[in-house]
């Protein structure tokens, strides 16, 4: 049977937004000028090693170095054993973090997640009193005994993700005569990695402290077997898109109450299913003999391959972050901002349907003539002409924008300035209307949606 060795959150990144500039401006500035300070006395530090070029400061007693390297769009980074912090001048604008924390995997696992982010919250509270946090980046992971992965579960695991990489010793290339030790699935917001972890510990002593302070503490550990990892990530681009009961899951506290909700999540998105070792081999190759006839294996085989398998047991094995019964969490579909791109894009599209009606050919005013046609056609049907009906789709664009800015509670400036410049456009459009019936009809549509 499996063994799970531990639950863990494996990497955590929060975002710290000041909320009364008023009040935190001059007494957060004061700490970022000081340590600005000390950052340009470690730049006059000489050493080929950038770890080595920083200055000695400490806040509430906890020690830190202040680096001669930022990271980008921050003033001043200071970095201990335990976790970072990046920190930014705060402005009259007040759209940017001012502190960005990211926590070392050792100290969330030495000291729980919970007792750990209270540290650096109260850290932070030294120089920022009014904030509110942010998630940018969290990683759920289980290592586990008595399954050993190979190239064919790259094959066994469903997903509509396209980038998969293999791992092969310490290369990322497909296929090589080295040993298997894992793969990934998915890009930066939203992936899966699978590895083997004895391994990694193997090349990189630093990473041992997994052993000592968690699975030498578990009975079921077995030392002869390797440890394999299953680790999730997620960026703030899809923990914005999730929520749940406690609201959206980039907020810090709702994640921490939705963590077995979010493992749920991702599990059902990156599904491992108990495919045969010939199933594999057959959709690794991409064929299949059926007697002495080759058939090729297209899109269609492999998806209804992919229903008619049951769930791996190892999946079935895993399905929980600590044994917790779980919400299911919602999806919120973005709204997709306007850009150029689209619209060069969307031309591309008539011209290419256009020259494939008249077999390559190409006559710029048959291709009037068809625009004056969709626009008579839509005036008998809605007696709103096609420039018009294309306003009436941009105002339902603001209205499911608006909804959604509001729902998620982002303060979206941007989307402010588009809505009021459209509106304003629409005022000096019914400047214009003098009375035909198709003017008067789009005045009622344009008026009921902006009411």
């Amino acid at each position: 049977m499996f063994v799970c060795l531990n639950d863990l959150v494996d990497t955590l990144k929060l975002q710290f937004y000041c909320s009364d500039v008023e009040k935190d401006k001059l007494h957060f500035n004061l700490h970022v000028s000081h340590y600005m300070d000390l950052k340009n006395e470690a730049m006059t530090i000489k050493s080929d090693d950038p770890q080595q070029r920083y200055k000695m400061t400490s806040i509430d007693k906890i020690k830190f170095r202040v680096m001669a390297t930022t990271q980008k769009g921050f003033n001043v980074v200071l970095q201990n054993g335990d976790f970072t912090l990046s920190l930014r001048k705060i402005d009259d604008k007040n759209h940017n973090p001012v502190v960005k924390a990211e926590f070392r995997a050792e100290f969330l696992l030495r000291c729980g997640y919970q007792k750990a982010i209270n540290i650096v919250v109260e850290t932070v509270e030294e120089m920022l009193k009014n904030y509110f946090i942010k998630v940018s980046e969290i990683h759920l992971a289980k290592d586990i005994q008595k399954y050993n992965f190979s190239m064919l579960d790259f094959y066994r695991l469903k997903t509509l993700k396209r980038n998969k990489e293999i791992y092969n010793q310490d290369t990322n290339i497909y296929y090589s005569g080295l040993k298997f030790t894992g793969f990934c699935v998915g890009k930066g917001a939203e992936m899966l990695r699978i590895y083997n972890k004895t391994h990694e510990i193997e090349k990189n002593k630093n990473k041992a402290f997994v052993k000592y302070l968690s699975w030498d503490y578990n009975p079921a550990y077995d030392e002869t077997l390797p440890v394999w990892r299953i680790e999730f990530q997620l960026r703030r681009e899809k923990l914005k898109q999730l929520y749940s009961s406690w609201g959206m899951i980039e907020s810090l506290q709702s994640l921490l109450k939705s963590i077995s909700s979010i493992w749920d999540y991702l599990i059902n998105t990156f599904v491992l299913k108990d495919l045969s070792i010939k199933e594999c081999q057959e959709i690794q190759a991409g064929y299949r003999f059926k007697g002495d006839e080759l058939l090729i294996l297209n899109a269609d085989t492999v998806k209804k391959r992919f229903q008619r398998a049951e769930l791996s047991p190892l999946w079935s094995f895993i399905s929980t972050f600590k044994g917790n019964i779980v919400e299911k969490l919602q999806k919120i579909k973005d709204i997709k901002k306007p850009a150029s791109m689209y619209v060069k894009n969307a031309f591309k599209a008539v011209l290419s349907t256009f020259i494939k009606l008249k077999r390559g050919a190409f006559n710029s005013y048959e291709l009037t003539e068809i625009l004056l046609e969709a626009d008579k056609e839509l005036q008998q049907k809605k007696k709103i002409n096609i420039v018009d009906n294309a306003r009436l789709k941009t105002l339902d664009y603001c209205s499911r924008a608006k909804d959604y800015y509001n729902h998620t509670g982002i303060d979206e400036i941007q989307y402010n300035n588009y809505s009021q410049q459209l509106q304003k456009n629409l005022m000096d459009t019914f400047v214009l209307i003098d009375g035909k019936e198709s003017t008067i009809q789009t005045f009622k549509e344009f008026r009921k949606r902006i009411a």
